[in-house]
């Protein structure tokens, strides 16, 4: 489960968009842990939206160079999903 202590529900009068809240959820871990392992539907289901609408957040964030995506492996050596981490130079 994904606490959401200390993530932003609304600025000044209005609510906060998911990729702000995504942002702050990893820019949290990535001060925390080195990095957020967060699949988009515990994502989804922590912030009560779709997982469409984290994925678009996801990729709106990859883009402006914000986050970067750190691929994860399982034992196996197959790709498990990715992970994500605030880089210094986003926003």
């Amino acid at each position: 489960m994904i606490d959401l202590e200390g993530v932003s529900a609304r600025r000044r009068d209005r609510h906060t968009f998911v990729y702000e809240r995504v942002l702050e959820l990893v820019e949290r871990d990535t001060t925390r842990n080195g990095v957020s392992c967060f699949t988009k539907r515990d994502l989804a289901d922590a912030l009560g939206c779709s997982i469409r609408s984290v994925d678009r957040a996801i990729r709106r964030l990859r883009s402006e160079g914000a986050i970067e995506s750190v691929p994860r492996y399982g034992n196996s050596g197959a790709q498990l999903a990715n992970a994500y981490r605030a880089t210094k130079g986003g926003r």
